[in-house]
C-alpha cells in the first residue's frame, strides 16, 4: 500500500499600501494598544472587509405588483417589460 503525504505550503504576498500620515498613526497607536503588528491588524481588517461584503450587498426587495393590472392574473409581460419595470425601480420612477 502507498501512502501519499501532501503538504501545504503558506505563501505570503507582500503589497505596498498607501495610507494618509493620520491614518497610520491611528493603526500603529490601534496595534501597539492590542499588542499587535500593524501588518495583522491592517489584514485583520481586510478580512473583515471582505466577510462582510457577502452579507452587505444592497438588496432591494421588490413589491408586487411590479406592472399593475385592471384584471389581476391576466397580464401578460415579456421579459423586456419586466427589465423597463425594474430600471424604474432602479432610477427611483416607480410610477
Amino acid at each position: 500500500m502507498t501512502e501519499s503525504w501532501f503538504t501545504s505550503l503558506l505563501v505570503f504576498m507582500k503589497a505596498t499600501v498607501e495610507i494618509d500620515d493620520e491614518l497610520y498613526r491611528r493603526v500603529k497607536a490601534a496595534a501597539a494598544l492590542r499588542g499587535r503588528k500593524v501588518k495583522d491588524l491592517v489584514a485583520e481588517g481586510l478580512r473583515t472587509v471582505l466577510r462582510s461584503s457577502h452579507t452587505g450587498l444592497r438588496t432591494r426587495r421588490i413589491q408586487l405588483p411590479i406592472v399593475k393590472s385592471k384584471k389581476p392574473g391576466t397580464l401578460r409581460l415579456s421579459n423586456e417589460m419586466v427589465a423597463e419595470a425594474e430600471a424604474r425601480l432602479d432610477t427611483g420612477h416607480e410610477s
